[in-house]
Protein backbone atom coordinates (compact mmCIF):
# COMPACT_ATOMS: atom_id res chain seq x y z
CA UNK A 1 0.00 0.00 0.00
CA UNK A 2 1.27 3.25 -1.07
CA UNK A 3 2.52 5.57 1.78
CA UNK A 4 -0.12 8.67 1.91
CA UNK A 5 1.36 11.99 1.42
CA UNK A 6 2.08 14.27 4.44
CA UNK A 7 -0.91 16.10 6.34
CA UNK A 8 -3.53 13.36 5.06
CA UNK A 9 -5.46 10.88 6.37
CA UNK A 10 -5.18 7.16 5.02
CA UNK A 11 -7.23 4.42 5.90
CA UNK A 12 -5.50 1.44 7.11
CA UNK A 13 -6.68 -2.28 8.15
CA UNK A 14 -5.61 -3.32 11.39
CA UNK A 15 -6.24 -6.80 12.67
CA UNK A 16 -9.17 -7.08 9.81
CA UNK A 17 -11.11 -3.72 10.73
CA UNK A 18 -10.91 -0.44 9.19
CA UNK A 19 -8.94 2.80 11.08
CA UNK A 20 -7.68 6.24 9.74
CA UNK A 21 -4.70 7.02 10.39
CA UNK A 22 -4.77 10.74 10.87
CA UNK A 23 -2.07 13.27 10.31
CA UNK A 24 0.49 14.20 13.20
CA UNK A 25 0.19 17.68 12.44
CA UNK A 26 -3.11 17.84 13.54
CA UNK A 27 -1.89 16.16 16.65
CA UNK A 28 1.29 18.28 17.98
CA UNK A 29 3.24 15.66 16.22
CA UNK A 30 1.79 12.48 18.18
CA UNK A 31 0.37 9.55 16.35
CA UNK A 32 -3.57 9.62 16.04
CA UNK A 33 -5.49 6.35 14.67
CA UNK A 34 -9.35 6.57 14.22
CA UNK A 35 -11.32 2.58 14.31
CA UNK A 36 -14.33 3.07 12.20
CA UNK A 37 -15.49 -0.66 13.84
CA UNK A 38 -15.87 -1.77 10.54
CA UNK A 39 -14.50 -4.92 8.42
CA UNK A 40 -12.10 -3.96 5.85
CA UNK A 41 -14.60 -4.46 2.81
CA UNK A 42 -15.30 -2.60 -0.65
CA UNK A 43 -17.77 -1.28 0.11
CA UNK A 44 -16.97 -0.43 3.95
CA UNK A 45 -13.65 1.32 2.19
CA UNK A 46 -16.21 3.43 0.57
CA UNK A 47 -17.63 5.21 4.10
CA UNK A 48 -14.03 5.35 5.13
CA UNK A 49 -13.14 7.30 2.56
CA UNK A 50 -16.56 10.03 2.61
CA UNK A 51 -15.05 9.87 6.46
CA UNK A 52 -11.68 11.39 5.20
CA UNK A 53 -13.82 13.55 2.73
CA UNK A 54 -15.64 14.95 5.80
CA UNK A 55 -12.62 15.11 8.17
CA UNK A 56 -10.62 17.06 5.63
CA UNK A 57 -12.97 19.75 5.19
CA UNK A 58 -14.01 20.07 8.54
CA UNK A 59 -9.85 20.59 9.30
CA UNK A 60 -9.68 23.05 6.36
CA UNK A 61 -12.54 25.27 7.80
CA UNK A 62 -11.14 24.84 10.61
CA UNK A 63 -14.97 23.14 12.10
CA UNK A 64 -12.59 19.49 12.72
CA UNK A 65 -13.15 17.96 16.12
CA UNK A 66 -10.70 16.87 17.93
CA UNK A 67 -12.32 14.56 20.28
CA UNK A 68 -13.48 12.90 17.55
CA UNK A 69 -17.37 11.96 18.87
CA UNK A 70 -18.40 13.79 15.67
CA UNK A 71 -16.75 11.26 13.37
CA UNK A 72 -18.05 7.95 15.40
CA UNK A 73 -20.32 5.70 13.83
CA UNK A 74 -23.43 4.92 15.57
CA UNK A 75 -24.33 1.89 13.80
CA UNK A 76 -21.10 0.71 13.73
CA UNK A 77 -20.03 -2.60 15.77
CA UNK A 78 -17.16 -1.65 18.89
CA UNK A 79 -14.06 -3.05 18.81
CA UNK A 80 -13.45 -5.54 21.58
CA UNK A 81 -10.96 -3.58 23.91
CA UNK A 82 -7.70 -5.49 24.54
CA UNK A 83 -6.75 -6.71 27.35
CA UNK A 84 -2.82 -6.07 29.10
CA UNK A 85 -2.02 -9.15 28.73
CA UNK A 86 -3.05 -8.88 24.91
CA UNK A 87 -1.06 -5.85 24.43
CA UNK A 88 1.87 -6.94 26.37
CA UNK A 89 1.75 -10.06 24.30
CA UNK A 90 2.62 -8.04 21.35
CA UNK A 91 5.32 -6.11 22.81
CA UNK A 92 7.26 -8.80 23.32
CA UNK A 93 6.97 -10.43 20.28
CA UNK A 94 7.90 -7.01 18.92
CA UNK A 95 10.87 -6.58 21.74
CA UNK A 96 12.58 -9.91 21.55
CA UNK A 97 14.15 -9.61 18.46
CA UNK A 98 15.51 -6.28 19.31
CA UNK A 99 17.36 -7.04 22.75
CA UNK A 100 19.63 -9.34 24.58
CA UNK A 101 18.19 -12.86 25.58
CA UNK A 102 18.53 -11.96 29.21
CA UNK A 103 16.20 -9.16 28.75
CA UNK A 104 13.91 -10.89 27.00
CA UNK A 105 13.43 -13.07 29.51
CA UNK A 106 12.75 -10.66 31.81
CA UNK A 107 10.20 -9.81 29.50
CA UNK A 108 8.69 -13.57 29.59
CA UNK A 109 8.63 -13.47 33.27
CA UNK A 110 6.34 -10.44 33.28
CA UNK A 111 4.45 -11.72 30.53
CA UNK A 112 3.92 -15.22 32.95
CA UNK A 113 2.85 -13.15 35.74
CA UNK A 114 0.03 -11.76 33.55
CA UNK A 115 -1.00 -15.21 32.51
CA UNK A 116 -1.24 -15.81 36.21
CA UNK A 117 -3.90 -13.52 37.08
CA UNK A 118 -7.34 -13.91 37.18
CA UNK A 119 -9.88 -12.61 34.71
CA UNK A 120 -10.97 -10.08 37.15
CA UNK A 121 -7.66 -8.71 37.79
CA UNK A 122 -6.40 -8.90 34.13
CA UNK A 123 -9.04 -6.64 32.64
CA UNK A 124 -8.41 -3.83 35.57
CA UNK A 125 -5.14 -1.73 35.88
CA UNK A 126 -5.71 -1.06 39.40
CA UNK A 127 -6.58 -4.35 39.97
CA UNK A 128 -2.89 -5.35 38.00
CA UNK A 129 -1.26 -3.17 40.35
CA UNK A 130 -2.85 -4.29 43.70
CA UNK A 131 -2.08 -7.85 42.65
CA UNK A 132 1.72 -7.35 42.02
CA UNK A 133 1.95 -5.74 45.08
CA UNK A 134 0.26 -8.27 47.05
CA UNK A 135 1.55 -11.40 45.13
CA UNK A 136 5.57 -9.90 44.60
CA UNK A 137 8.39 -7.99 46.70
CA UNK A 138 8.17 -4.34 46.18
CA UNK A 139 11.31 -4.62 43.56
CA UNK A 140 9.61 -7.23 41.73
CA UNK A 141 6.31 -5.57 41.58
CA UNK A 142 8.12 -1.98 40.78
CA UNK A 143 9.98 -3.45 37.62
CA UNK A 144 6.69 -5.15 36.14
CA UNK A 145 4.75 -1.84 36.86
CA UNK A 146 7.54 -0.53 34.89
CA UNK A 147 7.46 -2.49 31.98
CA UNK A 148 3.77 -2.38 31.55
CA UNK A 149 4.04 1.29 31.25
CA UNK A 150 6.12 1.01 28.88
CA UNK A 151 4.43 -1.65 26.54
CA UNK A 152 1.27 0.44 27.38
CA UNK A 153 3.45 3.71 25.72
CA UNK A 154 4.12 1.53 22.73
CA UNK A 155 0.94 0.35 21.93
CA UNK A 156 -0.62 3.64 21.75
CA UNK A 157 2.18 4.53 19.95
CA UNK A 158 1.64 1.97 17.43
CA UNK A 159 -2.46 2.41 17.30
CA UNK A 160 -2.94 -1.01 19.21
CA UNK A 161 -5.10 0.79 21.68
CA UNK A 162 -6.18 4.68 22.28
CA UNK A 163 -4.72 6.92 25.18
CA UNK A 164 -3.97 7.85 28.22
CA UNK A 165 -1.87 5.58 29.50
CA UNK A 166 -4.06 4.24 33.16
CA UNK A 167 -0.90 3.08 34.08
CA UNK A 168 0.77 6.31 34.58
CA UNK A 169 -2.17 7.54 36.70
CA UNK A 170 -0.57 5.48 40.25
CA UNK A 171 1.98 6.58 41.92
CA UNK A 172 5.33 4.71 41.52
CA UNK A 173 6.50 2.16 43.37
CA UNK A 174 9.31 3.30 45.82
CA UNK A 175 12.63 1.50 44.38
CA UNK A 176 14.48 -0.91 47.06
CA UNK A 177 18.31 -0.12 47.35
CA UNK A 178 20.64 -2.39 46.37
CA UNK A 179 21.61 -4.81 49.75
CA UNK A 180 25.50 -3.43 50.04
CA UNK A 181 27.68 -6.60 48.70
CA UNK A 182 28.49 -9.40 50.69
CA UNK A 183 32.14 -10.73 50.12
CA UNK A 184 33.84 -13.73 51.23
CA UNK A 185 36.40 -12.98 53.15
CA UNK A 186 40.56 -14.33 52.37
CA UNK A 187 40.35 -16.68 54.11
CA UNK A 188 36.71 -18.23 53.02
CA UNK A 189 37.87 -17.52 49.50
CA UNK A 190 40.76 -20.05 49.97
CA UNK A 191 38.96 -22.49 51.60
CA UNK A 192 36.51 -22.60 49.02
CA UNK A 193 38.97 -22.94 46.17
CA UNK A 194 40.74 -25.47 48.15
CA UNK A 195 37.68 -27.54 48.71
CA UNK A 196 36.87 -27.60 44.82
CA UNK A 197 40.30 -28.50 43.90
CA UNK A 198 39.45 -32.23 46.76
CA UNK A 199 36.27 -32.25 45.79
CA UNK A 200 35.29 -31.37 42.33
CA UNK A 201 38.67 -30.29 40.45
CA UNK A 202 36.61 -30.31 36.73
CA UNK A 203 35.59 -26.86 38.10
CA UNK A 204 38.17 -25.54 40.42
CA UNK A 205 39.87 -23.65 37.14
CA UNK A 206 36.63 -21.91 37.03
CA UNK A 207 36.11 -20.83 40.30
CA UNK A 208 39.60 -19.76 40.75
CA UNK A 209 39.36 -17.36 37.36
CA UNK A 210 35.91 -15.92 38.95
CA UNK A 211 37.89 -14.81 42.44
CA UNK A 212 40.62 -13.40 40.58
CA UNK A 213 39.20 -11.65 37.98
CA UNK A 214 36.25 -10.61 39.31
CA UNK A 215 34.41 -11.33 35.93
CA UNK A 216 30.54 -11.59 36.03
CA UNK A 217 30.00 -15.30 35.89
CA UNK A 218 28.13 -15.20 32.57
CA UNK A 219 31.34 -13.40 31.18
CA UNK A 220 33.70 -16.07 32.33
CA UNK A 221 31.11 -18.82 30.37
CA UNK A 222 31.56 -17.07 27.44
CA UNK A 223 35.15 -16.48 27.16
CA UNK A 224 36.85 -18.21 24.22
CA UNK A 225 40.50 -19.19 23.68
CA UNK A 226 40.41 -16.60 20.60
CA UNK A 227 40.32 -13.42 22.98
CA UNK A 228 43.38 -14.90 25.53
CA UNK A 229 46.11 -13.38 24.75
CA UNK A 230 49.41 -15.05 26.28
CA UNK A 231 52.01 -13.36 24.40
CA UNK A 232 50.53 -9.90 25.36
CA UNK A 233 49.46 -11.02 28.93
CA UNK A 234 45.72 -10.16 28.50
CA UNK A 235 42.47 -11.24 28.09
CA UNK A 236 39.00 -9.80 26.46
CA UNK A 237 35.93 -9.96 27.91
CA UNK A 238 33.63 -8.93 24.78
CA UNK A 239 30.82 -11.75 25.26
CA UNK A 240 28.62 -14.02 27.95
CA UNK A 241 26.87 -17.35 27.83
CA UNK A 242 23.04 -16.08 29.16
CA UNK A 243 20.44 -18.42 28.98
CA UNK A 244 22.37 -21.03 27.43
CA UNK A 245 23.34 -18.47 24.45
CA UNK A 246 26.17 -16.25 23.42
CA UNK A 247 25.43 -13.02 23.04
CA UNK A 248 27.96 -9.93 22.48
CA UNK A 249 29.37 -7.56 24.50
CA UNK A 250 29.70 -7.76 28.07
CA UNK A 251 26.62 -6.15 30.23
CA UNK A 252 28.26 -2.57 30.48
CA UNK A 253 30.34 -2.28 27.23
CA UNK A 254 31.05 -3.78 23.60
CA UNK A 255 34.52 -5.36 25.41
CA UNK A 256 36.68 -4.90 27.99
CA UNK A 257 40.28 -6.08 28.99
CA UNK A 258 42.09 -7.62 31.80
CA UNK A 259 46.16 -8.27 32.48
CA UNK A 260 46.94 -11.61 32.82
CA UNK A 261 49.36 -11.95 36.15
CA UNK A 262 51.40 -15.02 37.07
CA UNK A 263 48.38 -16.18 39.27
CA UNK A 264 45.95 -16.30 36.39
CA UNK A 265 48.54 -17.51 33.83
CA UNK A 266 48.59 -20.84 36.00
CA UNK A 267 44.99 -21.07 35.83
CA UNK A 268 45.33 -20.54 31.91
CA UNK A 269 47.69 -22.93 31.13
CA UNK A 270 46.48 -25.70 33.03
CA UNK A 271 43.33 -25.31 31.24
CA UNK A 272 42.94 -28.07 28.49
CA UNK A 273 42.09 -26.62 24.90
CA UNK A 274 39.43 -28.45 24.02
CA UNK A 275 37.04 -26.54 22.59
CA UNK A 276 36.28 -22.84 22.02
CA UNK A 277 35.49 -21.94 25.18
CA UNK A 278 38.01 -21.60 27.59
CA UNK A 279 35.81 -22.73 30.46
CA UNK A 280 33.41 -26.15 29.45
CA UNK A 281 31.11 -28.77 31.80
CA UNK A 282 31.90 -32.22 32.82
CA UNK A 283 30.43 -33.17 29.22
CA UNK A 284 32.41 -30.49 27.07
CA UNK A 285 30.04 -27.95 26.68
CA UNK A 286 29.54 -24.12 28.07
CA UNK A 287 28.88 -24.19 31.37
CA UNK A 288 25.50 -23.68 32.30
CA UNK A 289 25.64 -21.07 35.44
CA UNK A 290 21.94 -21.88 37.11
CA UNK A 291 22.94 -25.85 36.71
CA UNK A 292 26.62 -24.69 38.15
CA UNK A 293 25.42 -23.30 40.77
CA UNK A 294 22.01 -25.43 41.71
CA UNK A 295 24.37 -28.62 41.57
CA UNK A 296 27.89 -27.70 42.11
CA UNK A 297 28.40 -24.91 44.01
CA UNK A 298 25.52 -24.70 46.38
CA UNK A 299 25.80 -27.92 48.09
CA UNK A 300 29.41 -27.67 48.12
CA UNK A 301 29.25 -24.06 50.45
CA UNK A 302 26.46 -25.85 52.47
CA UNK A 303 29.13 -28.65 53.80
CA UNK A 304 31.51 -25.81 54.85
CA UNK A 305 31.22 -23.39 58.12
CA UNK A 306 30.61 -20.65 55.69
CA UNK A 307 27.65 -18.34 55.49
CA UNK A 308 26.16 -19.15 52.16
CA UNK A 309 26.66 -16.57 49.69
CA UNK A 310 25.80 -16.88 45.73
CA UNK A 311 28.37 -17.31 42.56
CA UNK A 312 28.15 -13.57 41.99
CA UNK A 313 29.84 -12.66 45.42
CA UNK A 314 33.28 -14.30 43.81
CA UNK A 315 33.36 -10.87 42.31
CA UNK A 316 32.12 -8.66 45.06
CA UNK A 317 35.53 -10.67 46.91
CA UNK A 318 37.89 -9.54 44.42
CA UNK A 319 36.59 -5.99 44.07
CA UNK A 320 37.04 -5.49 47.94
CA UNK A 321 40.41 -7.56 48.24
CA UNK A 322 41.46 -5.09 45.34
CA UNK A 323 40.62 -2.26 47.42
CA UNK A 324 42.29 -3.53 50.70
CA UNK A 325 44.91 -3.83 48.05
CA UNK A 326 45.58 -0.31 47.33
CA UNK A 327 44.64 -0.62 43.52
CA UNK A 328 43.42 2.86 42.60
CA UNK A 329 39.56 2.98 42.16
CA UNK A 330 39.78 4.12 38.39
CA UNK A 331 41.83 1.36 37.18
CA UNK A 332 39.72 -1.21 39.28
CA UNK A 333 36.68 0.23 37.86
CA UNK A 334 37.89 -0.39 34.32
CA UNK A 335 39.14 -4.17 35.12
CA UNK A 336 35.85 -4.99 36.43
CA UNK A 337 33.52 -2.90 33.86
CA UNK A 338 31.69 -0.64 35.78
CA UNK A 339 32.30 2.99 36.76
CA UNK A 340 34.76 4.74 39.71
CA UNK A 341 31.13 6.01 40.65
CA UNK A 342 29.74 2.49 41.42
CA UNK A 343 32.73 1.29 43.13
CA UNK A 344 32.52 4.45 45.86
CA UNK A 345 28.67 4.01 45.85
CA UNK A 346 28.77 0.10 46.73
CA UNK A 347 32.27 -0.96 47.49
CA UNK A 348 34.86 1.68 49.21
CA UNK A 349 32.92 1.22 52.67
CA UNK A 350 33.70 -2.24 52.72
CA UNK A 351 37.29 -2.09 52.86
CA UNK A 352 39.25 -3.04 55.85
CA UNK A 353 41.75 -0.06 55.32
CA UNK A 354 42.47 0.90 59.21
CA UNK A 355 42.91 5.20 59.86
CA UNK A 356 46.68 5.59 60.39
CA UNK A 357 48.68 6.84 63.42
CA UNK A 358 49.68 10.15 62.39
Amino acid sequence: MARAKKGTISVENFRGMLRLYLPRTWFNGKKKYFSLGLPDTPENRKIAEAKVGLMTADYIYERFDFTLEKYRLDTAPQEEKLSMLDIYSQYVDFKKHLVKPSSVHNFTTTLNKLKEMPDSVIKSPSNIRSWLVEHNTQEQARRVMQRLTTAYDWAIEQGITEEPNPFKKFKKIKKVSDPSPDPFTRNERDLIIETFEKINPHFANFVKFLFFTGCRPSEACGLRWENVDMTNGKLRFCEAVVMGKHQQGTKTLPSREFPINNQLREILESEAKKAENVFLSERGKPIDLHNFSQRKWKPLLNNLPIRYRGLYHCRHTFITLCLDSGISIRVLAKWVGNSPEIILRHYAGLSKTEVPEL
